[in-house]
């Protein structure tokens, strides 16, 4: 009877966790995160003129992602969009992250 009770409230704890990433305030937080990685990538990738347009593009998208979600009617979104609008800008961060560690280092001497 005790591991019936313990498996549902941590069900029940998964569950409330899972809504809360991803309601509006969670993914306006993390899209504001992945748009000032945008700038910081735009700022230490180099200048070439593809991978600049990426990240600008991924900056502009983000811009009006947060604009939305300010949207009332957002909220009116169902909840497998929401995760999967989620999952997208988790895999934006993750490829931000990596393009960055991918730049050459501005200098040849270690600061």
């Amino acid at each position: 009877m005790l591991n019936w009770v313990r498996r549902k409230w941590r069900a029940y704890c998964a569950v409330r966790r899972s809504t809360a990433l991803a309601n509006p305030g969670g993914l306006l937080r993390l899209a504001e995160e992945v748009r000032t990685l945008a700038e910081a990538a735009r700022r230490v990738c180099p200048p070439e003129r593809r991978l600049q347009s990426r990240i600008w593009g991924i900056h502009e998208e983000m811009h009006r992602l947060t604009d939305l979600a300010a949207n009332p009617g957002f909220r009116r979104l169902a909840p497998e969009k929401r995760q999967l609008l989620r999952r997208g800008l988790v895999n934006s961060r993750a490829q931000l992250l990596r393009v960055m560690g991918q730049a050459p280092a501005p200098t040849r001497l270690l600061q």
